[in-house]
């Protein structure tokens, strides 16, 4: 599928792959910064509670990137 924006044609896909490796470390480096840090050490706890940190990280993740 093709859409056109503007006078340049802008497809889906990058068929280039060095652009797309290119636009891809850019998004990667927008990405990181906005992530919540990691919390260090080790962690023991059950799966399930676990899985509930990780899903707040995820959240606060996305609050980052929608704010800006």
């Amino acid at each position: 599928m093709t859409r056109i924006a503007g006078r340049q044609d802008r497809s889906e896909f990058i068929l280039d792959p060095v652009e797309a490796w290119r636009r891809g470390r850019i998004l990667d480096r927008m990405l990181a910064q906005a992530a919540a840090p990691h919390p260090r050490g080790v962690f023991r706890g059950t799966h399930a509670e676990l899985d509930r940190l990780d899903a707040e990280r995820r959240l606060e993740t996305a609050r980052l990137l929608n704010r800006g």
